[in-house]
This record gives C-alpha cells, sequence and structure tokens, in this order.
C-alpha cells in the first residue's frame, strides 16, 4: 500500500470510542472516528436490506437521485452523524485520545468547557461540505440538522455560529473533507450524483433522523477490536463490506425480522378469524379492495359491532397494498392497552407466519403485564428451550422493551401516548415516527380525548400520512367537529359532512376518492349487526344514599347491578350506603376481601376505581371480569360500584345500570356494557329490559354539579345539553345504536338551542357555555404549540427541548408520566392536574414494611414486604416490581404539595446507583408513611382502607 496523506494520516489519528485499561493497566484498543463512520453506515445499510421495497423506495425518492446512489448517499449522510468528532471540542474529552492526535491538529489555547457537542459540531460543519459538492443550501442544511441530532435533540439556529476554538482551524476542516471523501469511497456515493431536491422534505427528514439514531444504537454496541484497526484508512469499500457483515450479526443478535407479510395471500375474513363477517367488516373490506396504497379509515360504529377484527382484516388489506411493514394499536389507557394485548397475539399467533412477529407492549406499566413479561421471557429462552422447538405465536424481544426502541418493532400495542410522544419535542421523538413510518396506525376510541390532546392527535395523523402510514380510526361517538378535524388533519380539506347514516365508515385513500359508506343493518349475504336494543332512561336523585337504595332494591330480588359514578368519592360514598342500606335490611353484603356467611340471598358487594395501589386495582378488575365478563361465572345478586375507569377498560356485562348525569357520549359508553352479551338473556333475574336509571336527571341540575362536585370532572356546559338531550327522550328512551349518533351530534353542536328551559337555567347554560369555548381555545391554542409543527409548517416551527435534557447524551425524560405539563412547563402528551405516586409504607419491627394488599395471601402476611428505600439494588427488578405494584398516583393537592415540598418523606431514597432513585420504577415514586393505616398531610387526614381504597375522611 502506497503510504497515507498527511492529511489521511492526521485523520486516523482521532479517535471515536476510548478504549479501557488492560488488565494490566496497559492502554487497550481504541476506535478510530473513520471506522465508527462506516460501521454506523453498514448497520443503516442493513436495516434497509431487512425492511419492505416500499420503505427503500421512500428512500429513493427523498433526495432525488436514482436507485443505487439514492442508497449510497443516504448511507453517507449516516455515516457523517459523527463528523462533528473530527473537532479540538470533542478530540479533548479523553486526554489519552488527545495525546495521540497527530501534532499538525492543533488544540486552540482558547477552547474552554462547556465543549460542543459533537453532534452540533456537525450540524454546523457538514452543510459547507455538501454544498460544495452542489447541493443546494437548505437540503444540506435538512440532512446535517437530521444526522447532527442523533443523540435526541435538535440544536437551534443560534448554537451553530460556533466559535473556531470548538471546531478548530483550517487544518481540521481539511481532516474532516478526507473523512467525508473516505466515507463516500466506503458507501460508493459519487460527488456528481447531485440530488435533485432543494430541500429536505419533513418527512424525509424523519426518515433519515430516525435511521441514523437507530444505526447509530446499533454501530455503538459493536465490540472494540483487541488492536486498533485502521483498515478502513486504507481501503474505506473492503472495510465497509466486513462492517456489513457485523452488522448482519448484530441485528441477527437482537432479531431484528426481514420483512415478510403476515399473510402471502389475503384469505377472506371467515378463513382469518373463523366466523362470518358482520356488515362493518364485509364493508370495510370492499371499500378497501380498491385501494393501491396507504389511506385513512375511519369507523363510526356502536359498541360490539366488530371494530377491533375489522381493524385487523384492514392491516392484512393495507400490507398487501401498500407494503406496510407492520402495526401498532394505540388504546387510551394502560388497561385497554393489556386488553387489546392479548387479543393482538392471538391474531398474530393465527396467521401462521413462519416467523414469529414481534410484538411490543408499549406503556409505562409494561413491567406489572403477566402475559408480556412471560412472552419476553419465552423468548429468550426459546433458541434453546426443547419446548419451544414447534414454534410459538408471537415474540417480545427483549431489545425493543426500552422504552425508545417499542414502537421500531413491527407491531406493537399500548397507549396513544407512546405514539403521541413522535410529535412532541421530546428525545429522539424522530425514532418513534420513524417506527410508525410505514405503518398501519389503528387509533382507538378517538372521542376520548380532550381539545388539547385532540390537537396532538391530528398533528400525528399528519405525520402519518407524510411518512407513508395508513391510519384507522375508531370511534363510536365522534362529533362532527371531531370528524373534520382529523379528515383535514389527513388531508381531506373539503371533509365531506356526516351524510351517510351512523353507523359509517370513511374511507380515504391517498390520491384517491374519498368513500362515506353508511354500514347496513345486513350484508348481501343475510349476515346481521348488532341487534337494535331499546334503553328505558329513568330519572333519579344525585343523593348518594337514594343512588344506593335504588341499587339495592335492583339487586335483591335478583340481578346484577352496575352503578357508575363520576367521582372516587363519590364510589366510595355509595358503597358505604349501600352496605349500610343492607345491613338495615338484614341481607348479607359479601365483599371480594371480607367475605361474608353462605346465604343463598347475599348480595355480592364489589368497588372499583383508580385510588387502589396497582395490584389490588388489577385484582378488582380480574373480579369485574370474573363475575360480569364474557366467560365470567355471574351471581345471583351482585352490585359493581366503579367509576370511569369501567367506561372503556371493561367488557362486562350488567342487568340494569345506574349511572351518574354525564357527558351524553360517556353516558352511551357507560350503557354500552348494559345487556352487552346475548348469551346472558336467561340470566336477568327478571331484568328482561334494558334500563339505565340516571343519578341527577330528576332535576335541572346545578345544584348537583356544584355538592357532588360532577362540574370539577366535567364541562358543566356538556353536562347541561347532556341533562336536556337525555330529558327530552323521556319517557320514550333510547334505541340504539339509532339515537346514538343523534343524540352525540346534538350535545357537541356548535349551537345548542333549548327554548324549554326557565329564563334563570338558559343564563347558567350561556355562561356554562361561554366557559367552555373559552377553554377549547385555549386547549386548542395550547396543543398547537405543544407539538412540533405538522409536516407543512415544520421547518417554521419553534424547537421544543425538555429543560432537562442534554443535547449530548440519552435523556431518561421521555416517558408521559414524566413529560405531563404538571411536573414542570414542558408540553405533555394530555393535560390534566398534577399528582404524585405514592408507595403507602408503614413502620415495622426490622425496618420500613410495604403495607399489604388487602388480597395478601397467608405467606405475604408473614413475609411482609421491605421498602429498601436507598437500600434497594438497582438491578432487582423483581423486589422494585413487587414495591410499585403497591403504588398508586393521586392528584390530591396536599400530598402533591407534600411531595414536592419533600415534607412527604425526609429520609434518603438512595442514589442514582442504589436505591429507589437507582430503579426506574420507582425513581419517581415517594413514600407515604402511615400508622394503623392513617396519617395527616397539610391538614389532610388521609387513610388507607381495607374496602375503600385510599380515602380522604371528612372532618
Amino acid at each position: 500500500m502506497p503510504p497515507l496523506s498527511p492529511i489521511t494520516a492526521a485523520a486516523r489519528t482521532l479517535w471515536a470510542k476510548s478504549a479501557k485499561k488492560n488488565a494490566d493497566g496497559t492502554q487497550g484498543a481504541w476506535l478510530p472516528v473513520l471506522n465508527h463512520l462506516l460501521d454506523v453506515a453498514a448497520c443503516a445499510a442493513e436495516i434497509l436490506e431487512l425492511e419492505p421495497p416500499q420503505t427503500r423506495a421512500l428512500f429513493e425518492g427523498d433526495l432525488g437521485l436514482g436507485g443505487e446512489q439514492a442508497l449510497a448517499w443516504t448511507l453517507a449522510l449516516v455515516a457523517l452523524h459523527d463528523l462533528g468528532k473530527a473537532s479540538p471540542a470533542f478530540q479533548v474529552l479523553w486526554a489519552e485520545g488527545r495525546g495521540g492526535v497527530d501534532p499538525a491538529l492543533r488544540f486552540p489555547p482558547d477552547l474552554r468547557e462547556p465543549y460542543t457537542p459533537h453532534g452540533v459540531v456537525t450540524q454546523a460543519v457538514l452543510p459547507d461540505f455538501l454544498t460544495g459538492l452542489g447541493w443546494p443550501g437548505p437540503l444540506a442544511r435538512g440532512v446535517a440538522d437530521a444526522v447532527g441530532c442523533h443523540h435526541g435533540l435538535r440544536a437551534e439556529d443560534r448554537e451553530l455560529n460556533l466559535p473556531p476554538a470548538q471546531t478548530g482551524d483550517a487544518r481540521w476542516g481539511q481532516v474532516r473533507r478526507k473523512l467525508c471523501r473516505l466515507v463516500t469511497q466506503g458507501t460508493g456515493a459519487r460527488y456528481d450524483a447531485v440530488p435533485t431536491v432543494p430541500t429536505l422534505s419533513p418527512a424525509a427528514f424523519m426518515r433519515l433522523a430516525g435511521l441514523t439514531s437507530f444505526a447509530d444504537w446499533l454501530g455503538s454496541s459493536f465490540p472494540l477490536p483487541t488492536t486498533t484497526d485502521f483498515s478502513a484508512y486504507e481501503d474505506p469499500a473492503a472495510y465497509f463490506a466486513r462492517a456489513r457483515e457485523r452488522a448482519r450479526q448484530t441485528l441477527a443478535g437482537i432479531r431484528w425480522p426481514a420483512f415478510a407479510p403476515l399473510r402471502e395471500e389475503l384469505p377472506p375474513f371467515a378463513d382469518v378469524f373463523g366466523f362470518s363477517p358482520r356488515p362493518l367488516q364485509t364493508a370495510l373490506a370492499g371499500a378497501l379492495a380498491g385501494v393501491n396504497g396507504p389511506a385513512l379509515v375511519l369507523v363510526e360504529a356502536p359498541m360490539g359491532e366488530g371494530k377491533t377484527e375489522a381493524a385487523f382484516y384492514a392491516h392484512l388489506q393495507l400490507q398487501h397494498a401498500a407494503g406496510h411493514r407492520g402495526m401498532y394499536v394505540a388504546l387510551p389507557t394502560q388497561a385497554t392497552g393489556n386488553a387489546m394485548y392479548e387479543r393482538f397475539a392471538a391474531f398474530l399467533a393465527a396467521q401462521g407466519r413462519k416467523t414469529p412477529p414481534d410484538l411490543q407492549l408499549a406503556h409505562g406499566g409494561t413491567l406489572l403485564n403477566k402475559h408480556f413479561q412471560a412472552t419476553i421471557q419465552r423468548t429468550r429462552n426459546a433458541p434453546g428451550d426443547p419446548a419451544e422447538a414447534g414454534g410459538y405465536g408471537v415474540r417480545a424481544e427483549e431489545w425493543f422493551t426500552n422504552r425508545k426502541r417499542a414502537l421500531l418493532s413491527e407491531y406493537g400495542v399500548g397507549t396513544v401516548d407512546q405514539a403521541l410522544l413522535g410529535v412532541l419535542g421530546v428525545p429522539h421523538q424522530f425514532v418513534r415516527l420513524w417506527g410508525l413510518g410505514n405503518r398501519v396506525v389503528v387509533l382507538d376510541e378517538v372521542h376520548a380525548y380532550d381539545t388539547y390532546t385532540s390537537e396532538l392527535m391530528a398533528a400525528l395523523v399528519a405525520w402519518l400520512r407524510a411518512l407513508g402510514s395508513s391510519v384507522v380510526l375508531m370511534s363510536a361517538t365522534l362529533p362532527e367537529a371531531g370528524r373534520r378535524a382529523l379528515l383535514r388533519a389527513w388531508g381531506v380539506e373539503d371533509a365531506p359532512t356526516a351524510t351517510a347514516v351512523y353507523p359509517r365508515l370513511t374511507v380515504a385513500p391517498v390520491g384517491g376518492e374519498v368513500q362515506t359508506l353508511t354500514i347496513p343493518d345486513r350484508d348481501e349475504v343475510g349476515n346481521a349487526s348488532r341487534p337494535r336494543q331499546h334503553v328505558t332512561l329513568r330519572p333519579l336523585g344525585s343523593e348518594a344514599a337514594g343512588v344506593a337504595r335504588q341499587a339495592v332494591d335492583l339487586a335483591v330480588g335478583g340481578g346484577c347491578v352496575a352503578v357508575i359514578v363520576n367521582t372516587v368519592a363519590r364510589a366510595q360514598a355509595v358503597q358505604a350506603e349501600v352496605l349500610e342500606e343492607l345491613e338495615r335490611r338484614g341481607v348479607t353484603a359479601r365483599t371480594c376481601t371480607q367475605g361474608g356467611k353462605k346465604d343463598p340471598k347475599a348480595v355480592g358487594v364489589l368497588l372499583y376505581h383508580a385510588r387502589y395501589p396497582a395490584d389490588e386495582r388489577l385484582e378488582r378488575e380480574k373480579r369485574v371480569l370474573k363475575y360480569l365478563g364474557k366467560e365470567g361465572k355471574r351471581p345471583e345478586r351482585f352490585i359493581l360500584i366503579a367509576t370511569q375507569v369501567a367506561e372503556q377498560s371493561l367488557d362486562f356485562d350488567a342487568d340494569v345500570m345506574l349511572t351518574d348525569l354525564a357527558p351524553a357520549d360517556l353516558v352511551l359508553q357507560r350503557a354500552g356494557r348494559l345487556h352487552r352479551h346475548a348469551e346472558n338473556w336467561e340470566r336477568r333475574h327478571g331484568h328482561d329490559a334494558a334500563v339505565l336509571y340516571v343519578a341527577g336527571l330528576d332535576e335541572w341540575p346545578s345544584e348537583s354539579l356544584e355538592r357532588e362536585f360532577w362540574g370539577r370532572v366535567y364541562a358543566p356546559a356538556l353536562l347541561y345539553r347532556s341533562w336536556l338531550a337525555l330529558r327530552r327522550r323521556l319517557p320514550g328512551g333510547l334505541t340504539l345504536p339509532d339515537d346514538l349518533d343523534a343524540l352525540v351530534q346534538e350535545v357537541y353542536a356548535p349551537e345548542f338551542d333549548a327554548p324549554e328551559l326557565e329564563p334563570e337555567q338558559r343564563e347558567q347554560l350561556a355562561a356554562a357555555e361561554a366557559v367552555l369555548d373559552n377553554q377549547r381555545r385555549n386547549e386548542a391554542t395550547t396543543g398547537t404549540f405543544a407539538h412540533i409543527g405538522r409536516p407543512a409548517d415544520f421547518w417554521g416551527t419553534p424547537l421544543h427541548r425538555h429543560p432537562d435534557a442534554h443535547p449530548d447524551s440519552e435523556s431518561v425524560s421521555d416517558d408521559p408520566a414524566a413529560l405531563s405539563a404538571q411536573k414542570d412547563d414542558f408540553p405533555g402528551t394530555r393535560l390534566g392536574e398534577k399528582s404524585v405516586r405514592l408507595v403507602p409504607v408503614e413502620r415495622g419491627e426490622n425496618g420500613w414494611l410495604v403495607c399489604p394488599s388487602a388480597f395478601a395471601t397467608p405467606e405475604e402476611k408473614r413475609s411482609p414486604l421491605l421498602a429498601l428505600f436507598a437500600e434497594l439494588d438497582k438491578s432487582d427488578t423483581d423486589h422494585a416490581r413487587k414495591i410499585y405494584r403497591r403504588s398508586l398516583s393521586v392528584s390530591r393537592p396536599e400530598l402533591v404539595r407534600a411531595a414536592e415540598q419533600g415534607t412527604l418523606w425526609e429520609g434518603s431514597l438512595g442514589t442514582e446507583h442504589r436505591g429507589w432513585r437507582a430503579h426506574p420504577l420507582l425513581r419517581g415514586a415517594v413514600p407515604l408513611v402511615l400508622t394503623s393505616g392513617m396519617t395527616e398531610v397539610g391538614g389532610l387526614q388521609v387513610r388507607l382502607a381495607r374496602c375503600q381504597g385510599l380515602v380522604y375522611p371528612r372532618p
């Protein structure tokens, strides 16, 4: 080999990864800059090899280059993500490495901390190289931005005016240009291949930034060689070829799968699910039959019509039509995500793909989900486990369980928050968007969000369209304004009005004609929709004692009664009144924790709300399904008392229901659990007609809104409107689904006519509507300024960056709980009150103990759980999980304030290496010290009750 030029020789003295000391104290091998650049490019190349052809086609179009050169330049740009490491600002960070830098590369005497992050240096210096080749300036700056932010955060323009001391003199510039030349030689990118696009599109930015970070994570995991390897400087192409082999091995190690459709051929619906399609499913399959690319699907249909199976089959169709890699299903809550995980896993397993699909569960409570954790363990053991030799349904590869990586997996299910983080300025938001790109993304229950979150969701829909994805939106009760907003976000500016009669579906293919279709009652072969159901409405007073008496009246003669109320305190009060009323009547009450005499006339009473420790809440959820679920052992006499957590999360069936007055769409959601399962018709104990009692419907609800605090939970204007809309349907009641859409559109219409109200009532309604209009405007504005902008205005949107995030490091603060506006001024995925996660503890003989569960086993009572505040080993996830399962999140101001001020717990919670502070599950948790189950905080009495959960007793 000829001797290296002085510039190349100087370049090869620059380090990218510092060496560790050998066992004998000598210096180990280190990684030169060029090696790392080509390693990461090799990872990007192998990632794209495993992507579907459509993903590669999108990258080819991003630079306006054809075929080979599009890929070669994409890989070169990915490689140049760390060009900024060839600077004094980086090389000074490792003393031994600095000492080995070629003397011709001088370190300026005025080089001072803080040193510019190397990603920012990349963004500042890379454009000059590209524009020197003839690249348009805006394009060069765009790609430098995309690859330079690989540590998670974009740099602002003012940060790019770097002092020469940070970037170095002309000699440093020559070395960087040489590194660029060597990189292009390695990837095969030609200097004469100049892009034809003037700027980088926002979607192209997300693709390039996401691919760069993903590839950098993999390339950075390559083990250091035993001796420093300089071969890349002699033959970059040969080194690149060897690096691609290492990249293949690395991807095989994390089991990143090659693209394979779930089904090679699209089978009929009945062959996929084992039953004939319902009219909704037939109509959607027919509407998508002629689609040959990405599309938006909006399904508006009542509960129980098979929307989930329709979405699953739509994925199979769209995967064939558009080459989508996989699917993510986004739901409103962790509970709905957990329920969907099992359904989704069963669907994927049933498709019989040769390589089992990877399915990730994406939300903050995955460590508590036994099914998902079991799948992780089984996947971990599968390669060497004979029991798995015959194959298994789905995988959960451990590499993707990291919160930032979950959306990279081909299939996922979780909360909508995980997807919405893709449009917030959190570290690596572009990785999340790239993970959702060229996928089918299902957004369920799209009506369930306030104006702020709905604005974020519309931005997400716009980005998904730009990234080549398909979107399936599902709702039973979507107001027309929300419908139009989502269609406009997809690019349907003249969003059709709801001319099609409910239930309906809308299909909007990219570049195609928008269809809005009515879903018929019966399809061509005679399959019927869910039969119509008449629901009788009966007004009821709002007092807890009256609600309890009515529930007992309905249950003592036989039947399963559900009582759904608006606040936890009210649920606790109604439960106490029910128990007292049963006692007055001499009827045995059987609660799930106390049991009761084996009395055939006993009435089971179960309370279910969100203010229980996590394990008790989960146990109560299981018992709801045990007794009232589709496969449940239905009791003779039973009263379920629950808050809104039962509204969407649980598939249960009540014989008769009592509900607090709530916005009409939520009343209908609750009513959807009334006579839900037809197979129970012989076990209704005389409750053959579906009857819904509405507490607060008996009289104008202004006093109830204040006395029962309903006006703090829901907008009074919507409660007043819903009250009047429901009163208008007395005594006839509702016919579902016929009246469902009409009722929702009436309550959420821009103008609401209420001539039957008294003048004072109209004034109260008008005042409440003015407050609601102002709130919606504020939330819409807040939402608009919270996100990164939509694709159309992305480049002009100011940067949002979390104040605690360092631009050159991995951030741990990218979970919705850590980013919500309740903790700081940084925007989150939802608006809400401040909250704190508490772990009830008490002093024991041998130290601090976690308060035991009301459902604790005898063994658990004999071996209490130690709190280990400062002693917990951060690797002891099993113990941390047990502690976390005893935690609960509360928003009571006195408790939040005490936690923020450090007066709730003044002891040590460990350090970043040991204790609660060290473990991701417990990092945000605070002990709540109880004595005999009681404490007082800031004048607030707090009690952890065996049956009622956390209670704030009134003086």
